[in-house]
């Protein structure tokens, strides 16, 4: 039995448990010709914060939000997928402003926004950003706890505009009903994506080539709904330059 565990819990949605399966199948497989001792499946029944502070942690996907608060002097990076998103850098990512489709733009006062939760690089940290950019005051918030339920959120009239980075927005999309009665209005300012980090500093050269043997052999049906279609090495410090980080968005 592996003393390590291994988790891909940002895009784990039942649309897209299976790929990650097999996904983990395909790299566990690597690493154990390695002779690394993988868990033979994901660990799904630990909070994130307990499996991305787990001293036997082999491998898992964080935001980039908690990684600066929380997680930074803790793991360590390993790289970071690629969604190969057009006219942006390799690695990096953005939020779509999605609202309903009767809405033309937001107005400075009066918007409710609907965000997964408050440390959230794309669903809180962004829009928020984003707004005071734009001069917007939120007259409030809604939290869902999760995309999906923002999305359904404003759908529903319980707000009336959210932020869902560009890989999810496309797995709601594909799937999810609502999003006919949505539409994206702006996008974000890119940012560093969501990093995969471990706690084996010993492992990370392994790691990286297993992930990236992986990516590039696993079917393409598997990665349409997986952020996983490249894997680059961006630094701490990419992380840390984020625009606005000098704020306490938590509050």
């Amino acid at each position: 039995m592996s003393i390590f565990e291994a988790s891909f819990p940002m895009y784990e949605y039942p649309e897209t448990r299976d790929a990650n399966d097999k996904f983990w199948k395909v790299l566990g497989d690597k690493l154990n010709r390695l002779g690394i001792n993988s868990p033979k499946g994901l660990t799904r029944s630990k909070e994130t914060m307990e499996l991305w502070t787990n001293r036997n942690l082999l491998i898992s996907q964080t935001c980039g939000y908690p990684y600066r608060l929380f997680l930074s002097n803790k793991v360590q990076l390993v790289g970071t997928p690629d969604m190969k998103i057009d006219k942006i850098p390799p690695g990096y990512y953005y939020s779509s402003i999605v609202v309903r489709n009767d809405k033309d733009s937001l107005v400075r006062n009066g918007e409710i926004l609907a965000f997964n939760d408050k440390y959230s690089q794309s669903g809180w940290v962004a829009p928020n950003l984003y707004a005071k950019a734009k001069d917007i005051e939120f007259a409030g918030y809604f939290e869902t706890g999760g995309h999906w339920h923002s999305a359904q959120a404003v759908a529903d009239g319980k707000a009336t505009v959210t932020a869902i980075d560009v890989f999810t927005w496309k797995l709601i999309e594909r799937f999810a009903p609502c999003s006919k009665e949505l539409r994206i209005i702006d996008t974000t300012v890119p940012t560093p994506g969501l990093p995969l980090i471990t706690a084996q500093k010993h492992l990370i050269d392994e790691l990286y080539d297993a992930l990236v043997a992986t990516i590039n052999e696993i079917d393409n049906e598997v990665l349409e709904v997986l952020p996983f279609k490249g894997l680059v090495q961006l630094t701490k410090r990419d992380y840390f330059e984020v625009e606005g980080l000098d704020e306490n968005l938590t509050d």
